[in-house]
């Protein structure tokens, strides 16, 4: 899995009105005409076990979603999920062995895409749309904002130092997310920096927030969320499955 590390914090924006929300959807990222949406970021990086939705938008589909996979290598696996909006993985260190790995890596990265269709084609990359992201760790601590004062827009993998990729896969062990947002050229208080540690259980937020700026006017998209939990080793993955909590799929 090839992860491009990228920090964004950039300059304000007008605020605007909000569309109608649409409803929450699971599988394969499927775009509102339902063709499947292929997930290009890096390499050996699925498209399938994706929370996602569909919102009507200049005269297409724009598709959000995310989802949580397992850093590298299967060593690092499993990662499961409950079929509506939770993900369950492992606490500890990176198995994978991977020369390129993230210096202080879980065993778990996240991952978002952010597509638009016509009819014609699919799963392109949005003009004109920005994106912000949040994640919420387990103990309160946090990166990154949904204000639309640290959107960004969307540009095609992998982005650059200023731009969002509208598909990319990050860990939550990059250095970046451990800074505080007044250090990081925000409002002091906005985020708090992860302070990651591999071994803390408990459960990560992660949202996206979509705007559209076609007409100059920033006009918000939607907002999607999803949970990962950190759980301990096999062990509590086995107890949550006897629970019925993982790998449970919700019907369509």
């Amino acid at each position: 899995m090839k992860i491009i590390s990228l920090v964004a914090v950039v300059a304000a924006v007008s605020s605007g009105s909000a569309l109608a929300g649409t409803v929450d959807q699971f599988g394969t990222l499927t775009d509102g005409y339902g063709s499947a949406i292929s997930f290009d970021a890096g390499t050996g990086n699925s498209n399938t076990d994706f929370m996602y939705q569909n919102h009507a938008s200049n005269g297409g589909y724009l598709t959000m979603g995310l989802s949580t996979q397992f850093y590298y290598s299967s060593a690092n696996g499993p990662v499961t999920n409950n079929g509506v909006d939770t993900f369950y993985t492992q606490a500890g260190a990176d198995q994978s062995g991977n020369p390129s790995a993230t210096a202080g890596a879980g065993r778990w990265g996240f991952k978002w895409s952010v597509t638009y269709s016509d009819g014609t084609s699919t799963g392109g990359v949005p003009e004109d749309y920005h994106m912000a992201l949040q994640i919420d760790g387990p103990s309160g601590s946090s990166w990154g904002n949904l204000n639309q004062v640290y959107a960004n827009e969307l540009i095609a993998y992998p982005g650059s130092g200023t731009n969002y990729a509208n598909q990319n896969v990050w860990l939550p062990a990059y250095d970046f997310m451990q800074a505080d947002s007044a250090s990081q050229g925000g409002a002091a208080g906005d985020w708090s920096g992860l302070g990651y540690n591999f071994n803390e259980l408990g459960a990560y937020s992660i949202s996206i927030k979509v705007w559209d700026n076609s007409l100059g006017n920033m006009t918000e998209v939607g907002t999607l969320a999803m949970n990962t939990e950190v759980v301990p080793g096999v062990g509590g993955l086995a107890a949550l499955g006897g629970l019925g909590l993982v790998g449970r799929r919700r019907r369509r």
